[in-house]
């Protein structure tokens, strides 16, 4: 057995913001880039209001420049036009710098976004599907895809307004201050007084807004669960004529998500005119100050103008947060809701170490196996039973006694409790799952479909398989009568499960795929229940042809379908309590004897029967008896 590294987890709790700063770090080129155009761009802010001050100190009231300045520019007493002129010049290229840094730099955060995005969903969807079927039965499939859907795309938003709003506006304050500071100190502390008490406002009124968004975007994900879970039941849905329940249903959740989403817009919108009126009165009370220190000899008009420009870049922040604290909510809600995703664990995973060998022969053997969904209940007791090559054993037994329990666990869906399943003397924990999966077959009762075309759900059944390949196990199989029936044929498209097809034609698809798959152990969950003679016909001769060399494992409900099985194990409340021919079995008094009077099969023509021998007639039922 050749040993190979599993693959890697996915992230634990708290794993977003992890998964985030690792796509950040690795492309340091753009995000190096966008934090330069921002920081120009601070720069450029800054710069701004200068040639204004100048116009109207310099140009308009003749004040002699600065002697740092008076070596850069023309001398207002003898140039003003050519100072006015230049200076219009110099607002026009600082506008001008201030767009082109303006797209550069968000065009690259949005990019950044979008990529940040792709790796977040990839991942996510990738955890989910590692994680087993139990964990999303147990869940609405809406719920989960809102999860991957909205929740992950509210990342780019984030990433957006954090880099195209905050971060500019971050380094302008910092320039503005340390301007200020330099022009009259004390006007500047003046001027920034007004800001803890904004940022103060800020952070309650978002603190209150994340609480609001995450009741509603739970209350989404319960009524977009609903919504597909009731679209895809219709046909019951109306059978039962339910439909107005459902309707019921659906306002009920819808109303609850309405109500969340007004009580956070009642927040959003008073978060906004509170910081307006702030800013407002803290504006009137610095524009008067300032006023009065030119009136004083203290400040020049052109560096009150100055001021004040800076002023409006102090408080365009405040307004930017109070537009952008909406984003800030939703995304924390996404970040709690994409981390209870991560923070699920696969029921089983591949050990350190497990390994692929390079041959499955395909014996499969329980030793003792127990198992419990609640460790107060155990379903399975003492299981141990051999599934050889070229052997068919039969699971019979009423609901509820564990049959379709052992399947799971051949799938390595779950491990045992107490004993072990081994494939060729492994035990399947010290294999890789992949490994388990590829050589070890599932047909369920109600085969799952793709919404694609015959030949590609075919196909589906291995890695790499093209159309020639699909259509060929179809034919091996005897099942291209079936599938010609179709209107394209192999080229016919599916609707999403196969819905318009017939049952089946559904089985003969899922049966052509397992047969490509080339999987060693086959494990049958009653594939052919409730179908006319002849399809029944058609599917008994492939299953007869996939199951000659592997060892298959056939879960009956009808005992009619298994006579021809080299081994029956009779279970009953997770024990097998009897086991042996069919033959043998009726010879002595106990459950399958009960079981086969109740049934009163009656032999004939259009019997199936599944496992060796000359006499095989074309008649299969495997129900999922638990």
């Amino acid at each position: 057995m050749n040993g190979s590294p599993s693959r890697e987890a996915a992230p634990a709790a708290g794993g977003v913001r992890r998964l985030v700063w690792r796509q950040l770090r690795a492309e340091p080129g753009p995000l190096a880039a966008a934090t330069l155009a921002m920081a120009g761009r601070a720069l450029v802010l800054v710069a701004l209001p200068w040639p204004l001050k100048f116009i109207v100190d310099n140009v308009i009231f003749g004040h002699a420049l600065a002697p740092a300045m008076a070596a850069l520019l023309p001398d207002p007493a003898t140039h003003r036009l050519l100072l006015l002129n230049l200076l219009g010049l110099a607002a026009i290229l600082l506008g001008l710098a201030d767009a082109a840094l303006a797209y550069s730099g968000n065009r690259l955060f949005l990019d950044i976004g979008q990529r940040v995005v792709f790796t977040l969903r990839c991942t996510v969807f990738g955890h989910l599907e590692r994680l087993t079927p139990a964990f999303h039965r147990a869940r609405q499939r809406g719920e989960a895809q809102s999860r991957l859907a909205e929740d992950v795309g509210q990342m780019q938003d984030f990433i957006a307004a954090l880099g195209t709003g905050l971060l500019p506006h971050f380094l302008t304050i910092l320039g503005m201050i340390v301007v200020m500071l330099l022009l009259d100190w004390r006007y500047a502390l003046v001027a920034v007084a007004i800001t803890p008490l904004l940022i103060g406002i800020s952070q309650h009124w978002t603190g209150r807004l994340r609480d609001l968004m995450r009741t509603k975007r739970n209350g989404e994900g319960a009524l977009w669960g609903m919504a597909q879970e009731s679209l895809a039941a219709v046909q019951l849905v109306q059978t039962l004529g339910r439909e107005n329940f459902e309707a019921g249903r659906f306002r009920l959740l819808a109303a609850a998500s309405r109500d969340a989403g007004m009580a956070a817009n009642r927040v959003q919108a008073q978060f906004p005119p509170l910081i307006n009126l702030v800013i407002a009165l803290g504006s009137a009370v610095i524009t008067w100050y300032g006023a009065l220190r030119v009136i004083r000899g203290e400040l020049t008009a052109g560096e009150l103008l100055v001021f004040l420009a800076y002023l409006r870049g102090l408080v365009t922040p405040a307004r930017q947060l109070a537009k952008a604290a909406p984003v800030f909510g939703r995304t924390a809600v996404a970040i709690e809701r994409i981390d209870e995703i991560l923070a699920e664990r696969p029921a089983v995973s591949d050990r350190p170490g497990a390994g692929t060998p390079q041959h499955c022969e395909g014996r499969l053997a329980f030793r003792g196996v127990r198992f419990a969904y609640r460790e107060d209940a155990p379903v399975l007791h003492d299981i141990s039973f051999t599934l050889a090559p070229g052997r068919t054993v039969a699971l019979v037994g009423p609901t509820g006694s564990g049959k379709s329990t052992l399947a799971m666990l051949a799938m390595r869906f779950a491990d045992p409790h107490d004993g072990s399943i081994h494939l060729d003397g492994c035990d399947l924990r010290d294999l890789r799952l992949d490994f388990v999966r590829r050589h070890v077959a599932l047909m369920e009762q109600e085969p799952t479909l793709l919404a694609a075309t015959v030949w590609e759900n075919i196909a589906f059944g291995r890695v790499g398989a093209d159309r020639a390949a699909a259509i060929r196990a179809a034919r091996q199989a005897g099942l291209e009568p079936l599938i010609a029936r179709l209107p394209d044929g192999f080229d016919h498209r599916l609707v999403e499960r196969g819905a318009t097809l017939s049952g089946g034609q559904r089985q003969a698809i899922a049966l052509a795929r397992t047969l490509l798959s080339r999987a060693p152990v086959l494990l049958l969950d009653e594939p052919s229940s409730s179908l006319d003679a002849e399809t029944e016909a058609l599917l008994t001769a492939a299953l007869r042809r996939v199951s000659v060399a592997r060892a298959t494992l056939v879960i009956a409900h009808r005992l009619s379908t298994v006579e021809r099985a080299d081994e029956i194990l009779v279970l009953d409340k997770g024990r097998i309590v009897q086991r042996g021919s069919h033959a043998a079995l009726l010879a002595e008094p106990g459950l399958y004897a009960r079981l086969w009077r109740a049934q009163s099969p009656a032999p004939g023509p259009g019997r199936l029967m599944i496992g060796r021998g000359k006499e095989m007639a074309p008649e299969i039922g495997l129900a999922a008896g638990g």
